[in-house]
C-alpha cells in the first residue's frame, strides 16, 4: 500500500475491508513475534489471542481507537513505526489487564482438584451449562462450531486451526469475532451467569 498511514486509517474508518486487511497483514506478524518474545511461557497470555484481541480492540465501536491515533497525528503524517508502537501499546495493555485478572482470580486445572460432593455437584451444573451453550452455538453454523471445538475444546491456536482446516488466517480472525458475538447471544438467550 503506497498511501499514507492517515489515508489508510480513514479508509478503515469508512468501512473499507481491503484497508482492514492491509492493517492486519502489515502489523500482525511483527506484533505476534514481539508478543511471543515478551510473553513466551506466561500462563494465560497466548500471543495469538493477544494479537487478535488487539485488532478487535483497535477496530471496535466503528474504529474509535484508531480514530484517536489519527487525531493525535493530525498535524503531521505518522510513520508505520508509530502505528506499530500504538498497536504494541494496546497489546501490552490487554496483556497487563489479563495478568491482573489472573492474579485476582487464580484458577487450577480440574485434574489437580480434590473434589468434594459440593464441588462435584457444581461441576455437573457447569457441564450442563457448557452442553447447553454448545448446543446453542451449533445453531450458528458448522464453521463456527468447528472453530469453537478446535480452539476451546481441543486447544489449538488460530494458526494451527488455519493449517488444519485450510482456512486463511483472516478467516479464523473473522470467526473469532463472530464466535464472540454468538457466545454473547447464547449466554443471553440461555440466561447463563457470567462471573
Amino acid at each position: 500500500m503506497s498511501e499514507s498511514i492517515l489515508a489508510a486509517i480513514s479508509r478503515i474508518l469508512s468501512g473499507d475491508r481491503e484497508a482492514v486487511a492491509w492493517l492486519y497483514d502489515t502489523f500482525a506478524p511483527r506484533l505476534l513475534r514481539r508478543l511471543g518474545l515478551r510473553f513466551a511461557g506466561t500462563q494465560g497470555l497466548d500471543p495469538e489471542d493477544l494479537v487478535q484481541d488487539t485488532f478487535l480492540y483497535a477496530l471496535k465501536q466503528e474504529g474509535q481507537v484508531l480514530d484517536r491515533f489519527r487525531q493525535r497525528h493530525s498535524g503531521s503524517e505518522p510513520m508505520a513505526q508509530d502505528l506499530e508502537n500504538f498497536l504494541w501499546g494496546a497489546a501490552c495493555g490487554i496483556a497487563s489487564n489479563r495478568r491482573r485478572s489472573l492474579l485476582r482470580h487464580p484458577s487450577a486445572p480440574i485434574d489437580s482438584l480434590t473434589l468434594s460432593t459440593d464441588r462435584e455437584e457444581g461441576l455437573t451444573l457447569a457441564r450442563d451449562a457448557l452442553e447447553r451453550l454448545a448446543a446453542c452455538l451449533s445453531q450458528s453454523g458448522h464453521r463456527l462450531e468447528l472453530y469453537f471445538q478446535l480452539r476451546y475444546r481441543d486447544g489449538h491456536k488460530p494458526a494451527e486451526i488455519a493449517h488444519i482446516t485450510g482456512w486463511s488466517q483472516k478467516a479464523t480472525y473473522k470467526l473469532k469475532q463472530t464466535l464472540d458475538s454468538a457466545l454473547d447471544a447464547c449466554i443471553e438467550t440461555l440466561e447463563l451467569a457470567v462471573s
